[in-house]
């Protein structure tokens, strides 16, 4: 599970709806944090939301770690 902000939540269940997002603490406090899947396809457009996007020498894109 990653941690992601209520933006990145709003944007994931956008583009995937069926994706497993989980919030903590139910209740109304200020205390939450969303945790979403660590699907392949999800992680990627993570990475293009948080601009971790990088291309390597040989022009290739991958994702910086």
């Amino acid at each position: 599970m990653v941690l992601i902000s209520k933006a990145e939540k709003e944007a994931i269940v956008q583009r995937f709806p069926h994706t497993c997002i989980v919030r903590t603490m139910r209740q109304r406090s200020k205390r939450h944090r969303y945790y979403c899947e660590e699907a392949p396809q999800v992680m990627r457009f993570l990475n293009r939301l948080r601009g971790k996007d990088v291309r390597n020498a040989a022009g290739e894109k991958r994702a910086r770690v």
